[in-house]
C-alpha cells in the first residue's frame, strides 16, 4: 500500500492523506452509530463506506475526481486522479478493516469476555506475601502483569458443585438450596416446567419438579449473559446441571449423581452420625503415581485447552457478536497424579516438606473429626518422605494446570484483541495435608483461599487489590463487564461487582462469607472474614443443644492457622459473629440441611439400596471397618434397624433392600 502512495504525484498525496482520514472517521462514524448492521454481509459494509467516499469526496476533491469514484467497481491506473481517490479508499478500506476486527465488540456497545476456571487451585500459591510454597506457574504470573490480582478472594462453599452453583446462580448455598455434588441446578433457564435431562436420567421428572421448587432458581449468569446478546461456547468443566449441556456438547456437566456412587453419597448424608472409617492409616493414599503421560484426570482438560486455543486463533474474538467463552479444567483435582515433566519442574520442598501441625490433643473438634473422617487421623506416624512426596504430586497438579491455562492465554494474547476481559479463577482451594487433610471441605486458608485474576478494559495492569473478594463476586463481575441487569434482586444477590475496586473504589461490603455443609464437616460451617480476622462457626450438633466452640484465626500473624484466638478475644468473636448472622440464619439453615441428609439417605441409600439388612454392608462400603457399634449410631440416626443379613441366609432373587433383619431370637442363637 506504501508503494501505491508513493507512485501518486505529492499534491496527490495529500489529496489521498486528508480523503483517506475523513473517510476513515466516516466509517467509524457508521459503525457507532449502528449504521454498519453486525448482520450484513462484508459486501454491503464494504459499498456503504464506498458510498460515503463518493459523499465526501465530492466535497474535497474536483467534482471531475467524484465522478470516477463509483460505489462498486474500483479499477486502477484510469488517470492519476482517479489513482488518487482509489488509493484514498482503498486505504481507508484497510485501516477500517482493521479497526472492525478489534473493535466488533464496540460495534455491539460489549465486550468479550474470556473466562477460565480451575479446580481446587490452593490460591495462596500465587500470593506472595503468604509463605505457602510457590511452584513455578509462569503462565498465571504473566497474567497477573497484565491483569489486576485479588490474591484475599474466598470459596463460597469449598466443595465442587456447590461452589459453581453458587456462582453461577449469584446467591448462597442456602438460599438455593444446593448443597452437595449429588443435585445441581435442577431446572433450565429460570424455567421450573423445563428441567435438566441429565437431572431427569439420574432420578424422575417429578422427583426433579421437586427439586427446582425446593431451588427456586431464576437462570444463571450464562442465561443472562445469553439474553443479552452474547454467543456462549462452553468447554470443559461445568458440574453445575441448569441444562447448559444446550450451549455445548464438550462440557463435563453432570452434578446428579445421587442415585450412583452410594459409596460417597452414604458418607455425606450420614455426616451427622459421627461415623467414620477405622481405617485411618494413609500411607497407600500418599504414594501418589509420578509417571502417567498424561496425568490431568478430566477427559475433557487437554482438549479444553486445545479446542479454546483454537477458536481464539480462528478469531472467535473477532467475531462482531459479544462472545462469552468458558474454559474450565479439572486439574489439579484428584486423583492426584503427574509426570515427569511438572514432577522436576516442582523439585524439592524443602521446609515446606511436612506441614506445620496443631498437636492432635489440642485440635478444635471439627478439625478432629475432618481428619478422622479423611481417615488422616495417623497422618503423624508417617514417613516425612511419603508426605513430601505427595504435596509435590499435588504442587506438579497446579504446574500443569498453568500450562494449559497458558496454551489458552498465549492464543489470545497473540490474536490482537483488545476490548476483551479474561477472568481467572478457581471453585475452591486443596488442604494437601495442611491440617491432617487433604482435598476441600472446610474453612482453613488452604482450603477456602482461591485465586482471581481479571485483565481487560479498565482493570491496571500489574496492580495487587488486597481487599476481600469472594466466588459469589462473579456473577455481578461478569454483568457489570456486559452492562447486563442482573436477574437476582439485590437483596438476594450475595456478592458484588469487583470493577469498582480496580477503579479505587472501596468495596461495599468490607467482609466475605462462607458456608459448607456436607463431607468431613459433622455440622454446618460458617465463614466470615474482615480484616485480618476470620472466623468460623459452627452450628449446634442437634437442634437446640450446644454448638462446638467458634474458632477465630488472625491469617496474617498466623497464615498456617496454627492458634486460635477465640478464647482471648471474646469481643471480636462476638462482633464477628453479629455481622455473619445477618447473612445466615444459622441453626435455620443447619436445621434444614440435616432434615434434607435424614430425607435424602433414607431415600436413596436406605430405602433403594440397602435396607435394613444391607444397611451394615453398604456402610461399611462408605467407611470401611463398619462395626456394631457404627451401625448403633445410623441406628440412633435414622430411627430404623441397620443390621447384617444373617450367616448362611440365602435368598438369591431378593436383592438387600427387601431384606428384613433377623429376628432378635435369631441373632441370640447364632
Amino acid at each position: 500500500m506504501s508503494d501505491e502512495l508513493s507512485a501518486l504525484e505529492p499534491v496527490s498525496q495529500v489529496l489521498v492523506v486528508k480523503l483517506f482520514l475523513t473517510v476513515r472517521l466516516q466509517a467509524l462514524r457508521f459503525c457507532t452509530a449502528g449504521k454498519v448492521s453486525t448482520s450484513r454481509s462484508h459486501r454491503m459494509q464494504v459499498l456503504e463506506v464506498q458510498q460515503a467516499v463518493v459523499r465526501l469526496s465530492e466535497l474535497w476533491l474536483k467534482p471531475q475526481l467524484a465522478s470516477h469514484v463509483q460505489p462498486n467497481l474500483f479499477p486502477l491506473g484510469r488517470s492519476a486522479m482517479f489513482r488518487t481517490a482509489s488509493t484514498a479508499v482503498i486505504l481507508a478500506l484497510h485501516f477500517w478493516a482493521g479497526d472492525a476486527s478489534n473493535s466488533a465488540a464496540h460495534r455491539s456497545g460489549k465486550p468479550h469476555i474470556l473466562f477460565i476456571m480451575v479446580d481446587e487451585m490452593d490460591g495462596r500459591i500465587l500470593d506472595d506475601e503468604t509463605p505457602q510454597f510457590k511452584p513455578p506457574m509462569p503462565h498465571l504470573r504473566q497474567l497477573m502483569k497484565r491483569g489486576t490480582y485479588f490474591p484475599n478472594a474466598y470459596s463460597n462453599s469449598p466443595l465442587c458443585v456447590p461452589a459453581r452453583t453458587s456462582m453461577l446462580a449469584g446467591r448462597y448455598n442456602s438460599d438455593i438450596k444446593v448443597w452437595d455434588n449429588f443435585i445441581g441446578i435442577a431446572n433450565v433457564n429460570g424455567d421450573n416446567s423445563n428441567l435438566d435431562k441429565r437431572c431427569v436420567d439420574a432420578f424422575s421428572r417429578s422427583e426433579c419438579r421437586e427439586f427446582a421448587a425446593e431451588q427456586k432458581i431464576n437462570g444463571t449468569f450464562i442465561d443472562v449473559l445469553a439474553d443479552h446478546g452474547y454467543e456462549i461456547t462452553l468447554w470443559g468443566k461445568v458440574h453445575a446441571g441448569a441444562g447448559l449441556d444446550r450451549f455445548s456438547h464438550k462440557i463435563s456437566n453432570d452434578p446428579f449423581t445421587g442415585t450412583g456412587p452410594v459409596r460417597e453419597s452414604a458418607k455425606a448424608w450420614s455426616r451427622l452420625s459421627g461415623v467414620v472409617s477405622k481405617r485411618q492409616d494413609p500411607t497407600l493414599w500418599m504414594r501418589r503415581p509420578n509417571d502417567v503421560p498424561m496425568p490431568a484426570e478430566g477427559f475433557y482438560d487437554y482438549p479444553t485447552a486445545e479446542e479454546c486455543a483454537k477458536l481464539i486463533r480462528q478469531g472467535i474474538f473477532k467475531k462482531a457478536t459479544p462472545q462469552f467463552l468458558y474454559c474450565s479444567f479439572s486439574v489439579p483435582h484428584p486423583p492426584y497424579q503427574t509426570n515427569g515433566t511438572y514432577w522436576n519442574a516442582v523439585g524439592s520442598l524443602g521446609k515446606h516438606a511436612v506441614p506445620r501441625l496443631v498437636p492432635r490433643d489440642k485440635l478444635h473438634p471439627a478439625d478432629a473429626y475432618a481428619a478422622k473422617a479423611k481417615q488422616f487421623w495417623h497422618m503423624d506416624e508417617c514417613d516425612a518422605k511419603d508426605i513430601e512426596h505427595f504435596r509435590r504430586v499435588y504442587f506438579s497438579m497446579c504446574v500443569e494446570s498453568d500450562k494449559l491455562v497458558g496454551n489458552i492465554l498465549s492464543a489470545f494474547y497473540n490474536s490482537g484483541v483488545k476490548n476483551a476481559y479474561v477472568m481467572f479463577v478457581s471453585d475452591h482451594g486443596e488442604h494437601n495435608l495442611e491440617n491432617r487433610q487433604w482435598q476441600k471441605s472446610s474453612m482453613k486458608e488452604a482450603s477456602a483461599r482461591i485465586p482471581l485474576i481479571i485483565a481487560g478494559p479498565g482493570m491496571p495492569k500489574g496492580q495487587r487489590i488486597n481487599g476481600l473478594t469472594s466466588l459469589h463476586d462473579v456473577y455481578p463481575t461478569l454483568l457489570d463487564m456486559a452492562g447486563a441487569k442482573s436477574r437476582v434482586p439485590q437483596a438476594k444477590l450475595a456478592g458484588e461487582s469487583v470493577l469498582p475496586m480496580a477503579r479505587g473504589h472501596e468495596r461495599k461490603r468490607n467482609y466475605v462469607v462462607s458456608e459448607y455443609h456436607d463431607s468431613y464437616s459433622r455440622t454446618g460451617a460458617f465463614m466470615i472474614r474482615q480484616g485480618h480476622l476470620k472466623l468460623i462457626l459452627h452450628a449446634p450438633l442437634y437442634h437446640g443443644g450446644k454448638p462446638w466452640p467458634p474458632q477465630l484465626f488472625d491469617v496474617k500473624e498466623d497464615p498456617w492457622e496454627l492458634t486460635d484466638l477465640a478464647s482471648k478475644k471474646p469481643g471480636e468473636v462476638q462482633r464477628l459473629e453479629n455481622m455473619l448472622r445477618k447473612e445466615f440464619d444459622v441453626e435455620a439453615v443447619d436445621k434444614y440441611k440435616k432434615d434434607y441428609d435424614r430425607r435424602m439417605f433414607l431415600t436413596y441409600v436406605y430405602r433403594r439400596y440397602s435396607g435394613p439388612a444391607g444397611c451394615h454392608k453398604t456402610m461399611d462400603i462408605a467407611f470401611p471397618g463398619f462395626d456394631e457399634e457404627d451401625a448403633k449410631s445410623i441406628e440412633q440416626w435414622i430411627g430404623k434397624p441397620c443390621c447384617k443379613v444373617a450367616e448362611g441366609r440365602k435368598n438369591r432373587k431378593a436383592k438387600y433392600h427387601s431384606l428384613q433383619c433377623p429376628s432378635r431370637k435369631m441373632a441370640k442363637s447364632k
